[in-house]
């Protein structure tokens, strides 16, 4: 009876509630609903990139290649095998042509007894002639020279026909698309000889610098730099006397300008020749 009593004391807070009953007002929603967020954010679109500066000085467009850059921070993004490369600081122009002018890779199906390789100017005269027996090896070079051993005239077109035979004498003929050579280097004995056609310098009948020449000049000084000992010799020939006097003195500037010389180390000199076609009108720098 005492323990009726003191239970029935204990506050209605403090008294056990049925499990399905809630207090004050509150209710028990339950389920799923659907709802979207129309409201919409603030953006703030960023001004300034702080890291634009550094895009700049890392873009390679922006790259100068000369002695500083070894001391920056652009050295750490590139080869070293590269930025050391002396060429990087001038262009290099691909038109000159070193060692094998042209390289032949023949291929029959059937077997060949013998092979003849005929290179022709553009008058139709054989410059060089080649002749085998048995089949043609796997690769066949020309060095640009003719049956005499000298070296061709640069700014004619040649062609080439490539002739096989079988054990019965029939022939297989390949023409190959004709070449025009506009500028050699070659090694002639204690000698380096650069060729190029007067037309991929100057324009036409005149001794102005067209717009590619300025590539090419300094290709032709990285030749020079390279294997120059003693003196380099450059010849103009022209069929027009005065040109080529014209022509000599732009040269002597352009290239004093981008080799230092020893004295007595650089010459300039005119080849007037008449009757000279002005397609083999050119300019040889000889090297010693």
């Amino acid at each position: 009876m005492i323990t009726a009593l003191l239970f029935a004391q204990l506050p209605d807070s403090v008294q056990p509630r049925p499990a399905n009953e809630h207090a004050l007002g509150e209710e028990l929603i339950t389920g799923e609903a659907e709802l979207k967020i129309t409201d919409q954010k603030i953006y703030f679109p960023l001004q300034i990139d702080p890291w634009s500066a550094v895009q700049d000085l890392l873009t390679p467009g922006s790259y100068v290649f000369d002695q500083g850059l070894l001391k920056t921070i652009d050295s750490l993004t590139i080869p070293q095998h590269f930025i050391k490369s002396s060429f990087l600081r001038v262009p290099v122009e691909k038109t000159f042509i070193y060692g094998e002018l042209l390289v032949f890779l023949p291929k029959f199906e059937k077997r060949v007894s013998a092979w003849e390789l005929v290179i022709a100017n553009s008058l139709g005269e054989p410059v060089r002639r080649v002749r085998e027996k048995g089949p043609p090896p796997a690769v066949i070079a020309w060095d640009g020279r003719t049956d005499r051993g000298e070296p061709i005239a640069i700014g004619d077109i040649y062609s080439f026909t490539f002739n096989a035979f079988d054990a019965q004498g029939n022939q297989t003929r390949i023409n190959c698309e004709p070449q025009k050579l506009n500028a050699v280097v070659w090694d002639e004995k204690n000698e380096w000889v650069a060729a190029i056609t007067a037309d991929m310098l100057f324009i036409s009948d005149g001794a102005q610098l067209n717009a590619e020449a300025g590539a090419r000049l300094d290709e032709i000084a990285n030749i020079i730099k390279e294997h120059f000992k003693k003196e380099a010799v450059v010849y103009v020939y022209s069929e027009i006397e005065k040109l080529a006097n014209e022509r000599c003195r732009v040269l002597e500037t352009e290239l004093t300008r981008r080799v230092v010389f020893p004295p007595d180390g650089f010459k300039v000199a005119p080849r007037f020749i008449p009757g000279l076609q002005p397609k083999l009108s050119r300019i040889e720098i000889h090297i010693r």
